[in-house]
């Protein structure tokens, strides 16, 4: 869908679908409360709605693990409408009512009454939707649905148990996917009708908000779910050898994995990136707008061997690696380069990790290294972080083990005699154990590396967002957050790509004191925030330890005195002032940081209005609902015309 041309600065709200709450929803979000919502957006003068992932993600409510890149979440239907609900009203009303007094989203719980609920009503209509010509006709039309509706048939068949643990079925044909669609007509026919009406609800929405004037920006993730139809269908496209995430950074020390599988582009080059097109051809039924959800990984994904548990032992892919002719030509034999990359130790040394449970990690985990008696190297079952990590040791033990692992400068590559740098290597014990010539020659070598690196994934970069960005209409924004390489802000600029700018991070770090930028200088072609679904709130920014109230009050926002301990409405009124000013095109915010506006619902404890903690697992993330309805807030005159001055104001500033 195409966004139209921008005649002023941008100015919108993201709240996630499942967060929305209207007098109709039942107990979670639905794809027509953007309507009503957009009505009260637009009378703010609000431009545009962003939203988190809609894919169907199960009975999982992190909206990031989908499992499917094209099919919708059928918790987001509204029962009501649905041809023959009228014979569940009582159903439909008993859960209505089960869940309007909650102050979070039970997703689980929702989803699967939800689905029970849109079962019976497809029961009851089979005979009639057997041989609905609409369905048909939207069944060929969308390639990728028989696949998707088998998959997650036989999903349901197997308990919602992974594909990779199905007793058959798990390399599937075309021809078996079509043989299995006959068999089992009726259940994957229902899977179908699911995405046919939510297709059809979040058209409907998305049309709504076009008409009123109102842009939808969606949220693609980069990434898809190993027990997904598309890496069971598709197996070609993914690497499950390895798994994508994160490289260390100042929040995790260890980096982060997501347990999703790498792409192969060289096969999806192959076939002219016809997946991708699809899924982009897809999302533009929707979307004015979409977020690429991690754009870095489009330069170079953090890829993790499959038997690791954090993101420490991984290599970015693409990346030159550093091979034995390089090394030896810089005087490392072989052996040494094997010890670089397996350390072996003393008993003493290993008491320096282990301390008092060195006699007892002795015998469990560790051998001697070959031809030695003195010298030990872990045992190739436990030379993994999985086999440490789910061993019967305290937890301080298993600590101890993983730094004795973690201490290399080398992580094997493929093929053999390759390697890339460990991410900690200028740090690792066993450097110092090299003559200092030796370490002065190594770090050369790797600081070498790590530059000739720029060109490659400029390369990939702008080859994989030329497909992206050129593909639809829709403007294309992308999150360039964390470790960035130096390339991806000029791929972003030739390609026309928004980056992003989150207030509380846009800061010079290589600077004396690592200063704020000041929102003027944010580049023009950028969406600023002051918060994302994975931070806190302002309010919930403004109570944490670590955030140095004062530098923001004086080095940023340039007033004099103290920080106010606490946000009152006023004080936020005027961070939300300040960063309307930014020269990005597009300025969105959270809702949440809007409402903040009110003491009406200002919560308690700001903790309970953020989306997501990352690297946390538990009900409080995925589960965040507005503390009022769309209704409640549209009926708030006060709220709207303080938001409507703010945007106003940021509206009526020109564009050149």
């Amino acid at each position: 869908m195409r966004y139209g041309e921008f005649s002023c600065f941008q100015s919108g709200v993201a709240v996630p679908v499942f967060s929305l709450k209207t007098q109709d929803c039942v107990g979670i979000g639905e794809f027509l409360d953007l309507v009503p919502f957009g009505t009260w957006a637009k009378t703010c003068g609000l431009n545009v709605i962003q939203i988190l992932p809609v894919n169907d993600t199960g009975y999982e409510s992190s909206p990031y693990s989908a499992r499917s890149a094209f099919a919708l979440n059928p918790v987001f239907i509204r029962l009501q409408i649905v041809h023959g609900a009228d014979a569940f009203k009582k159903d439909i009303q008993t859960l209505q009512k089960r869940f309007a007094a909650e102050t979070k989203v039970h997703y689980a719980e929702i989803a699967r009454a939800k689905r029970q609920i849109l079962r019976k009503i497809f029961d009851a209509n089979y005979a009639m939707l057997d041989k609905n010509v609409a369905l048909a006709k939207w069944i060929e039309a969308n390639s990728w649905i028989k696949p998707y509706a088998v998959y997650a048939m036989l999903k349901e068949k197997n308990g919602e148990s992974s594909w990779r643990s199905w007793k058959e079925d798990q390399d599937p044909t075309d021809l078996r996917v079509n043989s299995l669609y006959r068999k089992h007509r009726k259940d994957v026919l229902f899977q179908c009708w699911m995405q046919f009406e939510a297709e059809a609800q979040f058209k409907v929405a998305s049309n709504k908000l076009t008409e009123m004037g109102v842009r939808l920006k969606g949220d693609i993730p980069i990434l898809i779910n190993e027990d997904s139809a598309d890496v069971w269908f598709n197996r070609r496209y993914f690497s499950l050898d390895d798994r994508a995430g994160a490289p260390p950074d100042m929040f995790s020390y260890s980096g982060q994995n997501w347990g999703f599988p790498t792409y192969r582009w060289d096969v999806i080059e192959q076939e002219n990136f016809t997946w991708w097109r699809e899924r982009l051809a897809q999302a533009s039924k929707f979307y004015h707008a979409y977020r690429i959800d991690h754009v870095l990984g489009f330069f170079r994904i953090w890829a993790i061997p499959q038997n690791e548990r954090t993101g420490i032992f991984g290599h970015f892919s693409p990346a030159v690696p550093v091979t034995q002719t390089e090394l030896s030509a810089a005087g490392f034999k072989k052996e040494t380069v094997e010890y670089l990359q397996r350390p072996n130790y003393s008993k003493e040394q290993l008491r320096e990790f282990l301390g008092e449970a060195t006699e007892s990690c002795l015998e469990k985990y560790f051998e001697f290294l070959p031809f030695t008696s003195d010298r030990y190297v872990f045992k190739k079952e436990f030379d993994c972080e999985s086999a440490i990590i789910d061993s019967a040791e305290e937890q301080s033990v298993k600590d101890a083990l993983l730094k004795v692992q973690w201490n290399r400068i080398f992580v094997p590559g493929s093929p053999a005699d390759t390697y890339y740098p460990f991410w900690y290597w200028y740090n690792a014990p066993v450097l110092k154990t090299l003559p200092q010539n030796e370490q002065e020659i190594l770090g050369r070598l790797l600081h070498a590396n790590e530059a000739s690196q720029e060109s490659i994934w400029y390369a990939n970069g702008k080859k994989l967002l030329t497909v992206l960005a050129q593909e639809t209409d829709m403007v294309v924004c992308a999150e360039d957050l964390g470790a960035v390489p130096h390339c991806v802000p000029s791929v972003l600029g030739e390609l026309q790509i928004n980056s992003l700018r989150v207030e509380r991070w846009a800061r010079n770090w290589d600077a004396p004191g690592q200063p704020y930028y000041d929102v003027s200088e944010y580049p023009r072609l950028s969406v600023s925030t002051t918060s994302v679904h994975d931070t806190s709130t302002l309010l919930g920014l403004w109570n944490e330890s670590d955030f140095d109230k004062n530098l923001f009050w004086k080095n940023h926002l340039h007033l004099e005195g103290d920080a106010p301990q606490s946000l009152s409405p006023d004080v936020v009124k005027l961070l939300i002032g300040n960063i309307f000013q930014s020269n990005s095109l597009f300025c969105i915010l959270p809702v949440q940081d809007f409402l903040a506006l009110s003491s009406r619902w200002t919560p308690q404890n700001p903790e309970d209005e953020r989306v997501n903690t990352p690297g946390t697992v538990g009900p409080q993330n995925w589960a965040y609902k507005m503390p009022c309805t769309v209704e409640e807030l549209s009926d708030n005159s006060t709220l709207k015309n303080e938001i409507a001055k703010l945007v106003n104001a940021r509206a009526n500033r020109s564009l050149r």
